[in-house]
This record gives C-alpha cells, structure tokens and sequence, in this order.
C-alpha cells in the first residue's frame, strides 16, 4: 500500500511539472509578438544602412538610371568586373549561374554541379546568384568544383532533425515561427567560418560577383545581397551577416522564423525582417530591375553572356487530389501560386537573354522523378535526388528554352542518360532510387 501511495505520488509530482511546463510554454505563445525596433515608415526605402558594411546589398526592383555610379557605390572593393573572365573576339566570357529555391529539393542543385565538374565542362562562374535553397549552394557553387564536397554532404548526411525542431505551440500561439531553425543556422555556421569569408573576398577581387536574395517583409520588397562586399570585411559582424542573409533566404514565413537584421538610420539603430527571397523571386540574375543590356556599359566591349538557370524543383504541374481541410487548401495555393510565380520568373530572364543575345540554359528536377519521402527533409529522398542531379548535370542535360515558352521553338534534346552508378562509393554519384513510386506531394509545402 504504502509502495502503491508512493508510486502514485511520483506519478502526480511528473504530471503537475509536465502540466507547469505546458502551461509556460503556452503563456510563452501568448505573450504577443517578439519585442523588435522596426525602420520607421518613410525612412526604409533610401536611408537605412548596414551597421557596419557599406555597399552590402541593393533592392532587387530598383531601376538606377546611373548604372555604372550604382555599381560603383554597391561595389566599392569589387575588381575589375570579370577581369578573369576567358575573352573570345575582343569580348569577355560571361558566364553566369542562378540558383533557385526549393527545400530539401536543394540536393539537385548540388549534384547537377558535381555532375557538371565531373563532365569536366564546368565554367568558372563570373556571376553566381541563390535564392533560399539555393542561398545555400550559391557560395559553394562560386568557390568551385573544390567544395563538391561539402555540398554533397551539406545536402545528403543532414535529415529533418540535424537542421529543424518544431515548435507548433508556440507557433500557433502568438510566437513568429512553427519550426525553430537554430539546428540549420549552427550547421551554415559549421561550413562558413571567417577563412570562408576569405576565400569569397579573394574571388570578389577579381571581379566576379555572388549574389544572394532575400525578401524584406516591412518594405515588401526584394533585396540582394553583396556577398563578395561582406565577405570583405574581415570581422566577426561580416561572418554573422554572411550567416545571417543564408539563413534568412531560405526562411519559409510562418514556418521558419524571420531573420531581423540591424540597420542605421540617422546615428541610431533599427532592424529589418528579412524572410525567404522567394517570396519575392524565385530566382533572379541581375541585382536591379534592369535589361542585361544595360550592364554593358560597366565593359570596354559588350560581352557575350552564357547563363545557366538550375531550377531546384520540378517545373510541370502534378496532380494530387486536396483533402478539404484547411492547412492542406492553403498550402496547395500558396504552393500553386509560388510555381506560377517561378515559371514567370524564369520566362521573364529567357526573354531578358534573347533580347541581349545570351545563350540561354535551363534545368529542372524531370517530371519522371518520383520518390516517396516520409519526412521534411528525408535523406533517402534528399540522396536519391543529388543522384538525379548528378546524372542530369554529367550528361549535360541542358534546355535552351523554359518548357513552356510560346515561341514554337523544341527544348534542346538532352544525351542519353547513363544508369545510376551500382556502388556510391566509387567516387561517384550516390545510387537513386531502385523503384520510383507512385506521383506524390513533392511539391508540398515543406519542399518550397
């Protein structure tokens, strides 16, 4: 009896500290909206600057009438822009790789470039740009085919667990996210350290330019970001920042927290809440809203552009029918409008490319790839995809021309793909999937 006595009372101790608990986590959740010192209205859109770098960043739809004044004032430490380009003719070699977003999808990007290097025709990139997911890949893509390693890694040995922890009731409840992100911001601090910084500076110096975007959520507008011009301070304030622009870019509103970044206005300090760059562009080339044409003026001859669009995502609409409930209609409409957005974006740069005379290049995740992952970011999944990718980018399995473009023209047709490798630890991709399954979500909400 007295056993029995005891017992219970261990029991009613665990449930009353497990009942405190809940119901601080809850008066947590409503306690109202993070404590924050916005810009104040009429002083966002030209005054507020980086605490401590000039020349970090510019809003993605502003039209300078002075390019080469914008770019000088952006760009301070920048070289000679593209002074390492290759030169054909008379005329320098631009080439130019975007990034775009897409959740756990980012392992494609990764293994189109270890393909593309293991081709053997990967360019050095004068231009490389990311939007969230591929905010991530974007300064590994610039510093070369020598960090296909890490973004292998990056992409394929980190699940669900290793880079989020949910925390839906604080979410529901008046805080600013369901998911926590600290797990993914330690590991972009595990692969960007200060000598990282360093080696991103030497590249700005020699005119080529990374690019990352970001959406402003007070301004609702779009910001890219010189990372080249970060990079360049050598500070701890330059490392957090670096960071900090990864990290915000691949912020899923409502899902993963905002990233509030001080700003100076007048002497006195600010922050701004930066979400997901695709909110706004899902992915960009050039960092004002103006024709390529327009950067000609910043050469001694107008280049010739080659540009490569790596679209972490499928660009075909699947079928999947909808359960009626509310999170599963909304997410399938923000999802839907998100798509459409995307496949805008990228008809809009083939158009800027034909009117300047760029050589055009595109690819996807194939509508042909399915497989069933079981969690947000399921490593077999994440695995499985960085092998298509590789497979894609080694064949060089290119489209001239977004599928969807009205101009009568074919895509290019792609070589012949090879068959997976039998043995990833050859030295080569690791092995997809044995056998695709049946069409899924995998244009869920959790995939953006």
């Amino acid at each position: 009896m007295v056993r029995l006595t005891a017992g219970r009372g261990i029991v009613l101790r665990r449930t009353r500290q497990i009942a405190a608990a809940l119901l601080a986590l809850l008066m947590a959740g409503c306690a109202g909206p993070f404590e924050r010192m916005p810009v104040p209205t009429g002083l966002a859109e030209e005054r507020a600057s980086l605490v401590h770098i000039e020349g970090g960043r510019f809003w993605g739809d502003e039209q300078p009438k002075d390019i080469r004044a914008e770019m000088a004032r952006r760009l301070p430490n920048l070289g000679e822009l593209g002074r390492s380009a290759d030169v054909a003719n008379g005329r320098k070699q631009i080439q130019a790789l975007a990034l775009s977003g897409g959740g756990p999808d980012g392992a494609f990007g990764a293994g189109v470039l270890a393909g593309w290097t293991k081709r053997g025709t990967r360019p050095e990139f004068e231009h490389v740009t990311g939007v969230s997911a591929g905010a991530i890949i974007a300064p590994f893509a610039y510093l070369g085919p020598e960090y296909d390693s890490k973004l292998e890694e990056i992409w394929t040995a980190y699940g669900t667990t290793d880079l989020v922890t949910p925390q839906f009731v604080v979410g529901l409840l008046g805080g600013d996210a369901l998911i926590d992100t600290t797990p993914l911001k330690n590991l972009i601090a595990k692969y960007v350290d200060r000598q990282f910084l360093k080696e991103v500076a030497r590249e700005y110096r020699r005119g080529r330019v990374l690019m990352i975007g970001t959406t402003n959520l007070d301004a609702k507008r779009p910001v890219v970001w010189n990372m080249g011009e970060i990079a360049i301070h050598d500070s701890q304030e330059a490392v957090e920042l670096f960071r900090d622009v990864i990290l915000a870019s691949a912020s899923i509103p409502g899902l993963f927290p905002p990233v509030n970044i001080k700003v100076k206005v007048d002497g006195k300090i600010y922050d701004e809440m930066h979400v997901d760059g695709g909110v706004t562009r899902q992915i960009f080339i050039t960092p004002v809203n103006l024709p390529l044409s327009a950067f000609d003026a910043l050469y001694s001859k107008p280049p010739e552009r080659k540009l490569y669009l790596v679209q972490n995502s499928k660009m075909n609409a699947e079928y999947a029918p909808v359960k009626q409930t509310t999170f599963e209609i909304a997410s399938s409409s923000i999802l839907t409008l998100l798509q459409s957005q995307h496949r805008g974006d990228i008809y809009r740069i083939y158009r800027m490319a034909r009117d300047s005379k760029a050589e055009f290049n595109t690819i996807s995740v194939p509508a042909e790839f399915h497989y069933d992952a079981k969690e947000k970011f399921d490593l077999g999944y994440q695995r499985a995809l960085f092998a298509e990718g590789f497979r894609l980018g080694q064949v060089g399995a290119w489209s001239r021309k977004p599928a969807d473009a009205p101009d009568g023209q074919k895509p290019r047709a792609p070589d012949a793909l090879p068959a997976p490798p039998e043995d990833p630890g050859d030295g080569g991709a690791p092995q997809g999937p044995n056998k695709p399954a049946a069409p899924m979500a995998s244009n869920r909400l959790s995939a953006l």
